[in-house]
């Protein structure tokens, strides 16, 4: 079995089964919005592709994943598949424009086509339009599959012309356990199980240097509120402020807080032992903390509020 078939199958069990009667009876749509985790689609699609190319189709009707076109699909070399992601902020029309001479020319490998529209809530509304036409009137047998990790921002046009498939996230203790097997510190993997809906996420973390220097120097400030330490307030302006330099990191530090916050207070809870740190009012006031910045507080008032709210409330 391919790594991309057993994947599906372990993960989207029930969309799994569905769609290999669909494959065998040939009745797939010619567009679909996949809505994920910015990480699951993508297998999901390709799986779709899988179904659709597929030289020998399993009896169940799951693509065999192992002829040249499964092959050549799980290998992200097959002629007749194309992907657009955003040029950097947005997907832009002319990038579409690009792609339609993909739609107009002969298959290569096949007479089917497919276009995977990565990061789809990134297109303008242009591009968005240039594609309606395709949509509306295939040409043949052309595929298109729209990847989003939010189906609503897509225009109402195009969400009325495609059928939505919802990816059931992965359960955070299956999450674990595969965690597990990426060799990481046993006290990081319940921080990289809070923050994160897949391994592919959990592994792009863990290996990210911001991510491992925020997690240890939330540590000490979370250890400094433990022990009603007078250094949190003044580790603010020490550390804090020059570690997360823009709006994008200084989110993402907060966001890490709360979720060691969390894990801290489910560890009270399940063993009973209570430390005397109320860990719930420490997630509220962390909380509040990520609506000020949201609301333009600057980073530094907003830390140095939430440290001197949890010191006083001990």
């Amino acid at each position: 079995m391919s790594m991309m078939k057993e994947k599906v199958q372990m993960t989207q069990p029930l969309l799994y089964s569905k769609f290999n009667k669909v494959f065998h009876d040939n009745m797939l749509s010619h567009a679909y919005i996949i809505q994920g985790n910015n990480v699951e689609e993508e297998v999901f699609a390709l799986f779709l592709c899988q179904g659709l190319f597929c030289e020998s189709l399993d009896s169940d009707g799951s693509p065999c994943g192992h002829c040249r076109s499964c092959l050549r699909i799980e290998q992200d070399e097959h002629a007749d598949i194309a992907k657009i992601e955003p040029d950097g902020q947005t997907i832009k029309v002319d990038q579409i424009r690009q792609i339609k001479s993909f739609f107009t020319s002969s298959g290569v490998e096949s007479r089917r086509k497919v276009l995977l529209v990565l990061e789809s809530e990134k297109m303008t509304v242009q591009s968005a339009n240039s594609l309606l036409k395709f949509i509306e009137e295939p040409d043949g047998e052309v595929y298109i599959f729209f990847l989003t990790n939010n189906a609503m921002s897509l225009l109402p046009t195009i969400q009325s012309r495609c059928q939505l498939i919802l990816l059931k996230q992965l359960a955070k203790d299956h999450l674990k356990q595969e965690i597990l097997t990426l060799d990481q510190p046993l006290a990081h993997v319940d921080l990289l199980v809070e923050l994160t809906n897949s391994v592919q996420e959990a592994t792009d973390l863990a290996n990210d240097e911001w991510f491992n220097d925020t997690r240890d120097l939330l540590s000490r400030w979370l250890e400094y509120f433990e022990k009603n330490d007078t250094r949190a307030f003044l580790f603010v302006q020490q550390y804090l402020i020059k570690h997360a330099q823009d709006k994008t990191q200084q989110r993402q530090l907060l966001d890490i807080l709360v979720a060691m916050m969390r894990i801290k207070m489910r560890k009270q809870i399940n063993t009973q032992f209570s430390n005397g740190i109320d860990y719930v009012r420490m997630i509220m006031n962390a909380t509040q903390a990520k609506q000020k910045l949201a609301s333009n507080v600057s980073f530094q008032n907003t830390c140095e509020q939430l440290a001197l709210r949890i010191m006083t409330s001990h």
